[in-house]
């Protein structure tokens, strides 16, 4: 497939790592790319584990994983709101299950350690998570970038070169099919005046669970 004919779902959430979101959204627009944040809710800002600011372009209930040719799921903290939000974690185990090309830096092990797609699968993460992708059953490989069939993981912000060449291969390998119309939607800018600030809500009057949100300070 030609990269500008691709299609690709970059997932959102909370205390995402800024590189991991970022750097795949500028560098497969720059290849041609279009590329779509989606997070749980459209037009909501979400906010890195720095404060720089991401606004979901459309909601997670809106896409389906036969929209797009590939996912790329960034890290930080962010996989951990990811992985309790249950239309996220049946999107990527759909995604996976569907043989589409899946790509998880850092932290976003969590994500597919719920989903349960690493079973019997070579894969690596962040160091500190190791132990959550082995107990899922992965084959958990300390080097920088794996791939094994269509799902490619990563380390590090510093392997986002090699993670991003190894989406742009999905990219090539990929077969043109017929496709559902994306949402409308106004792409998310990198280009930002103020901070996200994140802050706590709880999810009802007098509830012990409390959800994370941002907003622009």
């Amino acid at each position: 497939m030609d990269v500008s004919q691709a299609r690709v779902a970059v997932l959102c959430e909370n205390q995402y790592q800024e590189l991991e979101l970022w750097y795949p959204v500028l560098r497969l627009k720059e290849a041609g790319a279009t590329v779509v944040i989606v997070g749980p809710v459209r037009g909501e800002v979400y906010a890195s584990k720095l404060g720089y600011p991401a606004v979901a372009e459309v909601a997670i209930d809106e896409v389906t994983p036969d929209h797009f040719d590939v996912v790329v799921v960034p890290g930080g903290f962010s996989p951990e709101y990811l992985r309790r939000n249950k239309a996220m974690v049946d999107f990527i185990k759909a995604s996976v299950g569907d043989d589409k090309p899946v790509a998880a830096i850092c932290h976003a092990g969590w994500l597919l350690a719920t989903a349960d797609v690493v079973k019997g699968r070579r894969a690596t993460s962040v160091a500190t998570i190791k132990d959550d992708v082995r107990h899922a059953g992965a084959i958990w490989l300390d080097e920088p970038v794996v791939r094994d069939g269509k799902l490619l993981t990563a380390q590090l912000p510093n392997d986002l070169p090699a993670f991003l060449a190894g989406v742009l291969d999905f990219i090539e390998e990929a077969k043109e099919t017929e496709r559902p119309p994306l949402p409308d939607h106004t792409p998310s800018s990198a280009v930002y005046d103020r901070a996200a600030v994140l802050k706590n809500r709880a999810a009802g009057p007098g509830s012990a669970n409390y959800r994370a949100y941002a907003e622009l300070a």
